[in-house]
């Protein structure tokens, strides 16, 4: 969900580079090599990325698609949400830290172009459908639902400042749904620069995101959520400037014990949901902490400390499972190492350009030049996952005109969420979340709304500055 960028850099906002040996390398503190050396990390490809992003954009989809059964006290629903609210949002904020590169001219532009112009016309457009589809006319008077209930107990929309009733009446400052993630990762792009030039940088950032909660600020233009995503943003981005992101498990010992967390956080996800009652909403980061934890609020702190160490856990988890293209049989004809997307950070040594006969042409391999179907759905997998803005903001809207136009979601209004035919129905809209997210993600999609969501604004900016 990072707007595009290119590759080249200015040094506004880089992180300091490493001191450097007698020969002027540069040279990573100690603790950093220890940790590359005992657990393998260092630099992971643009294939892997994108896998990873295709794989994380499949379940928020899911778990916005699924949603509705949670409300209304599906205890399976409940279980599957706890199982991946834990770590897919902060392993896309972390991505977007990774690949991210300074504020050059070029990037400032394609910021705007990439965060706050799909903000306002998708804001816009989500708030006028919702209003007269949701708020008001058949809906509320003939059908009798509750105002701005799209499905049972949940709104997307608060009555109060977010309905579309005069622009007298109406603001950006809370923003629609899933695109609060436009304005935060404008907000951490925008703030990197003067984050990097503090010492103790991340432990600073952890303190503000477990202090936020203590705040009335809430949801108003995502700044608690952007608080607290902070840490994960910059780590991802020192990540890439030491050479140190989540390695992938290579041998059968590390593979297994990959699996057996994976299925310890499915196991304490299952017990947070069946056994204790656990609210889902305690993932979302979005509110103060005396409107997640109730009664407990004072102890708000220690619990989003806890949270930043599960979703750590579960990300390095969940990271270990995903291999490098070369371990399921990609293979580039005449190149023997993968390019890392995005800008290079300051501090690292380039790579010496490959030859013009042994460049490769596009970002990834050919799908038909690889041997095995492992090699061929993973490249696939990495193509969709490249363009994880379109799923992310669209299916909100696939959401809305089927709980809208069709009776998919009624059985929220008549049925309680224990019963099993609310169990086998979940089943169904996670199988058709999945599908939907395929569908954005294909090519042809991507060039229906390309205008939508990648604008072309170049007429906004002066002519000879964007010749630099």
């Amino acid at each position: 969900m990072e707007p595009r960028g290119t590759a080249d850099m200015s040094g506004y906002g880089s992180a300091p580079a490493p001191k450097g040996d007698d020969n002027g390398k540069p040279v990573d503190p100690k603790w950093v090599t220890t940790l590359r050396e005992y657990t393998g990390a260092g630099t992971t490809s643009s294939e892997r990325l994108d896998v990873a992003k295709f794989v994380f954009i499949m379940l928020v989809s899911s778990g916005h698609f699924l949603e509705p059964f949670y409300k209304i006290g599906n205890r399976g629903v409940g279980a599957y949400m706890h199982a991946i609210y834990g770590f897919h949002v902060p392993a896309f904020v972390l991505i977007s830290g990774y690949v991210s590169g300074d504020l050059n001219p070029k990037r400032r532009r394609a910021l705007i172009a990439g965060t706050l112009a799909p903000y306002v016309i998708m804001h816009i457009l989500f708030s006028l459908f919702y209003t007269r589809a949701f708020c008001e006319g058949e809906w509320t008077d003939e059908r009798g639902h509750p105002e701005c209930e799209f499905v049972n107990k949940w709104a997307l929309m608060d009555p109060v400042v977010g309905q579309w009733d005069g622009w007298d009446k109406w603001t950006f400052a809370y923003p629609f749904a899933q695109l609060w993630y436009l304005v935060s990762l404008f907000t951490k792009r925008l703030w990197r620069p003067f984050a990097l030039e503090m010492r103790w940088t991340l432990l600073f950032h952890v303190v503000l995101g477990v202090l936020v909660g203590y705040t009335t600020i809430g949801r108003f233009l995502s700044i608690h959520r952007s608080t607290v995503h902070m840490p994960y943003f910059l780590c991802g981005f020192l990540m890439r400037k030491h050479a140190c992101f989540f390695p992938s498990a290579k041998t059968p010992v590390a593979k297994a014990m990959a699996v057996a967390a994976l299925v310890f956080n499915v196991g304490c996800a299952l017990m947070a949901s069946y056994t204790y009652g656990m609210r889902v909403e305690v993932w979302f980061q979005s509110d103060p902490h005396d409107e997640v934890y109730g009664t407990r609020w004072a102890y708000g702190a220690l619990y989003q400390l806890c949270l930043y160490a599960w979703t750590f856990f579960t990300m390095m988890t969940v990271f270990a499972l995903i291999p490098e293209p070369e371990a399921v049989g990609v293979v580039y004809a005449g190149e023997e190492t993968l390019p890392l997307k995005g800008a290079d950070v300051e501090g690292q040594t380039k790579p010496p350009p490959a030859p013009k006969a042994n460049a490769r042409a596009g970002k990834y391999g050919k799908e038909r030049d690889q041997a095995t179907m492992a090699a061929k759905v993973y490249l696939r997998c990495a193509k969709w996952g490249a363009r994880t803005l379109y799923p992310f903001v669209m299916h909100i809207a696939v959401l809305l005109l089927v709980a809208r136009y069709t009776r998919w979601y009624d059985i929220t209004w008549t049925t309680d969420g224990k019963d099993a035919s609310v169990s086998v129905k979940a089943a169904w809209t996670l199988l058709m979340a999945y599908t939907f997210t395929i569908v954005l993600s294909l090519k042809p999609v991507v060039g229906l709304f390309k205008w939508l969501l990648e604008p072309n604004i170049s007429p906004l900016f002066n002519p000879e500055l964007q010749k630099l």
